[in-house]
């Protein structure tokens, strides 16, 4: 059983958390074991350590706390392809193949804090439910970005990745205008299928438009509105993060 003291301190952890209402961990917080189990399951990566790799035995999912996660897997011939990128709030590590070993792998772009779920949750029905309602809306978000980029050029492909980067912060209580691009220029290109030379001269035409500010990382959005036009999307952008086809290069 928890204690009152315990309960509290993990209300508070859970109230100042940063993704906060959009967390799915919140979400499934209705178990007094659960709560219990989370009390010990969260975990701090420093830059470039992996919290999971492709072929390891998969028995627990993910919960972003702070930071950011890259998805990616090893093609055949041995180069990565990078799967998508995971922000405060996303949930992460549900792929696994019918022997439950990992089909993906998954590495920390910077500091990152996670809250870890043993996958033995999801036989509960109650939180399988709920898991598979939150992880079909995600998987609904995907698709629809997955064939936006699919019919675009460089431009509409690197709008539509900065404008879904701005709705998924917002969402979470972030600025849309200014973030930081955690993963670097090579693992965009290698997302969007562009090459890394094609990513940094579209972002520089982008800033000499007046469309945004870009300073390394560091990057400030000026002018939602023709970002969305390149993008084709509508005012309220699009928010998914992941991806599962391969896009022809450009």
């Amino acid at each position: 059983m928890l204690t009152q003291a315990q309960n509290n301190h993990l209300a508070q952890e859970c109230h100042i958390c940063e993704p906060r209402g959009g967390c799915l961990g919140l979400q499934l917080l209705d178990s007094e074991e659960i709560r219990q189990q989370l009390c010990n399951a969260k975990r701090i990566s420093r830059k470039g350590e992996h919290v999971f790799r492709e072929g390891e035995e998969a028995d627990a999912f993910y919960v972003v706390r702070s930071g950011s996660i890259k998805n990616y897997l090893v093609t055949e011939d041995g180069e990565e392809q990078v799967l998508g990128f995971y922000l405060p709030g996303d949930v992460f590590g549900l792929d696994t193949s019918e022997e439950q070993f990992r089909m993906s792998s998954a590495i920390t772009l910077e500091t990152t804090s996670l809250c870890r779920f043993p996958h033995a949750y999801l036989s509960d029905k109650a939180q399988g439910t709920k898991l598979l309602k939150i992880t079909a809306e995600q998987m609904q978000r995907d698709h629809h970005l997955v064939l936006m980029l699919a019919r675009k050029d460089a431009d509409g492909r690197i709008a539509s990745f900065l404008d879904d980067l701005a709705c998924r912060y917002w969402s979470r209580g972030y600025s849309a205008s200014a973030f930081m691009l955690t993963m670097s220029r090579q693992d965009i290109g290698c997302y969007l299928g562009l090459a890394v030379e094609t990513v940094s001269r579209t972002l520089t035409r982008f800033q000499d438009s007046g469309i945004l500010q870009v300073n390394r990382r560091e990057v400030e959005i000026l002018d939602h509105d023709k970002l969305r036009k390149i993008a084709g999307t509508r005012a309220s952008g699009s928010k998914s993060h992941t991806r599962t086809v391969e896009l022809k290069p450009v």
